[in-house]
């Protein structure tokens, strides 16, 4: 993991050709350091703090400016004539965004955003990619409600966590816990563990909300797929968390990212959904840059996700796409 964090350093100087638009909105999840002995789609879910601050200080250093989901919605709804704006957020709400991000944009001024599933924070969230991560590293061979995994060598570790991964998206949103639980029912799971480690607290979360450079989203109560619930499951899912951190932190939720918000899980009818609910700004994990043109497209702004071992040539692919949409 070090040499490609110090490969991808030596990326920064070149990235800001490829941003075009008016503003990039970042999506991150975690910011820690990268471990041993855990799996690459886990391990790709983090920057490194070198990264996030090296990356900071080159896109200040080249004339970037660094501003808030309400600034871009203002931007957007204006038609003000900007460009080289980027927006940071981060999903889920993990522990190290509150630890170690949190005080890196407080040190350089940088306004960014938090998107709360708020299982997470109550606790209750399964989150099975690292107890899956746990049971793959552990083992040279798995097996899930009768299906043996090949765990022997590292590839095998990684084939076998992407496709049971599939497997878990899959599930329905009603029947997502129990069947979850029917998956690893020949193992002991402590669920709660893994919450307590890695998710930020209530406290936590109250705490960033009360600096004017944090903006706290939705991120839905339970992180389901939203192509498998109904509308009525997804306005609960969606109202509910939101209602949930509102009462925690006493402001409105004005901004919201889908939970797997690709092209596999979101269409239409997510979109549709959405856009009923008012938000200012939705985002997705589609690949894009921002273009005044979203103004007509604010349930399904592309987003680019940021990692250490980023390619150039796909992002420079990016600036010949004007709108993810649909």
């Amino acid at each position: 993991m070090q040499s490609v964090a110090l490969n991808s350093l030596s990326k920064i100087k070149f990235i800001g050709k490829y941003f075009s638009g008016i503003a990039t909105i970042f999506m991150l999840h975690r910011v820690h350091p990268f471990e041993s002995n855990k799996l690459r789609p886990n391990e790709d879910m983090k920057v490194s703090p070198e990264f996030l601050e090296n990356l900071i200080q080159e896109l200040k250093s080249s004339g970037y400016e660094f501003i808030s989901l309400d600034r871009l919605h203002n931007i957007l709804l204006t038609g003000e004539k900007v460009a080289k704006q980027i927006v940071f957020t981060l999903d889920d709400g993990y522990k190290d965004n509150y630890e170690i991000a949190y005080p890196m944009f407080k040190k350089h001024n940088v306004p960014f955003a938090v998107y709360i599933t708020t299982s997470f924070p109550d606790e209750s969230a399964k989150l099975w990619w690292y107890a899956l991560e746990d049971l793959i590293v552990q083992n040279t061979e798995i097996i899930l409600n009768g299906t043996q995994f090949n765990c022997d060598t590292n590839q095998n570790k990684i084939d076998a966590f992407m496709n049971i991964r599939n497997i878990i998206i899959s599930f329905e949103g009603e029947n997502f816990q129990e069947n979850l639980c029917k998956l690893f029912s020949a193992y002991q799971i402590d669920w709660t563990k893994y919450c307590k480690e890695l998710a930020m607290s209530w406290e936590q979360v109250k705490a960033l909300s009360l600096d004017p450079l944090v903006t706290i989203g939705g991120h839905t109560k339970n992180h389901f797929s939203l192509n498998k619930l109904s509308e009525a499951e997804i306005d609960f899912e969606v109202l509910e968390a939101n209602r949930t951190i509102a009462s925690k932190i006493n402001k409105p939720i004005e901004h919201f990212a889908y939970p797997f918000g690709s092209s596999a899980e979101i269409g239409q009818r997510e979109f549709s959904i959405i856009k009923k609910m008012g938000f200012k700004t939705v985002t997705t994990t589609r690949r894009g840059n921002i273009y005044p043109e979203h103004k007509n497209y604010l349930e399904c702004m592309p987003r680019i996700m940021l990692t250490e071992n980023m390619n150039i040539t796909e992002i420079g692919r990016i600036r010949r796409t004007k709108l993810v949409t649909a």
